[in-house]
């Protein structure tokens, strides 16, 4: 270096003394000032210019900005009073326009053990709605009137269902009725952010007869099929013939109630609250919900193989669990649906935590 050239890092030195200097400081002891900006980006800027090759620019110090979303405010007192008023009067207002499709409804939840799990549904929305309350995205004083589209379409079907006397598309009518009524008094914004919960209130209702009687005939004659493979595969012989299994000692006729409809709608209803809950990417999400068909599947037909088990191989046992008045063979299909139902919530479960473990979230 020649002479007349001056080294930056002196003549910095040579300035900072002067200033030391300057506010009459002893020696070593950095002003306040200084100090403040060499521990919180000063050092930094140093080190990155003592790096730089002599003769580029110094690169600059990038900082990541934080984005955090930034919600309405809310007014909690009109809220609640709002929330007051249509559980009093939009509520019972309801039920009592749609009394005749509710007894049908509450009569499902108690009678039938294919929608058994109804009685969870509305609690479980509540639940949901409540434990996202942190992203509310506040209050709105007026009505949005878009929200009166559900409301017609609500309208339209009870019209319909009174004139073919079609009781399911009455109890259907009822979702739209709920849609309408949150969308036109909360506004677009809350509604979307409700719907994903309010979507969960599908499994409260009965399937469509029709819709219902063609599921039950598919799945009967696949569960059949399906389990004779399995029995086949643990080395018994089995041979389907339509919705029947001829084992070596007897026949296993599949009925209707067996036809696995029970374990789809359910272990879908577990999916959809379980997405809910744990709020995984999208993706994830459509996939957890995907996996709940092919496992319901699985585990309607195991179990039907395991009852056929119980009654060529371990009939002592049936007859030890069967009271006097039933049925040995309802004895071990009750068993064996207890059984697999547990065994549906475990392989869920691992299905869920492998899924967390092999995809994880990484902060770049």
């Amino acid at each position: 270096m020649s002479d007349n050239q001056t080294n930056p890092n002196q003549s910095a030195k040579e300035e900072g003394g002067q200033r030391f200097k300057a506010q009459n400081l002893p020696a070593g002891e950095i002003p306040k000032r200084e100090r403040a900006d060499f521990t919180t980006g000063g050092g930094a800027q140093a080190k990155a210019e003592k790096h730089t090759p002599s003769g580029d620019a110094p690169r600059p110090v990038i900082k990541r900005a934080v984005v955090q979303r930034v919600y309405a405010p809310i007014d909690a007192a009109f809220e609640k009073s709002r929330l007051f008023i249509l559980l009093i009067v939009a509520v019972p207002l309801c039920i009592w326009a749609s009394l005749p499709a509710w007894g049908n409804i509450t009569h499902a939840w108690l009678n039938s053990i294919d929608y058994g799990h109804g009685l969870l549904i509305i609690p479980l929305t509540a639940y949901f709605l409540y434990a996202r309350r942190k992203s509310y995205p506040g209050t709105r004083y007026s009505p949005d009137w878009l929200g009166l589209f559900p409301i017609i379409i609500y309208t339209l079907m009870r019209f319909f269902a009174g004139v073919q006397r079609m009781d399911a598309i009455e109890e259907w009518s009822i979702f739209f009725w709920i849609l309408g009524l949150v969308w036109f008094f909360y506004g677009t914004k809350v509604f979307l952010w409700a719907l994903p919960s309010l979507c969960l209130l599908i499994f409260m209702f009965q399937l469509p007869f029709v819709f219902d009687v063609l599921m039950r005939n598919h799945l009967q004659a696949f569960a059949a099929q399906f389990a004779a493979v399995l029995l086949q595969i643990i080395g018994e012989p089995a041979i389907p013939i339509k919705n029947t299994i001829r084992l070596s000692t007897m026949e296993l006729g599949v009925e209707a109630a067996c036809s696995g409809l029970r374990f789809l709608i359910s272990i879908l209803a577990i999916a959809f609250a379980a997405v809910l809950f744990m709020r995984r990417p999208w993706w994830q999400n459509i996939l957890i919900v995907i996996i709940a068909v092919p496992l319901a599947l699985f585990v309607n037909a195991s179990r039907i193989a395991l009852t056929g088990i119980l009654l060529m191989h371990f009939y002592p046992f049936v007859e030890w669990m069967t009271k006097e008045g039933q049925n040995p063979n309802v004895v071990a299909d009750e068993f064996s649906g207890l059984v697999f139902a547990v065994v549906a919530v475990i392989l869920f479960g691992v299905f869920i935590w492998y899924l967390g473990k092999a995809f994880r979230r990484v902060e770049v």
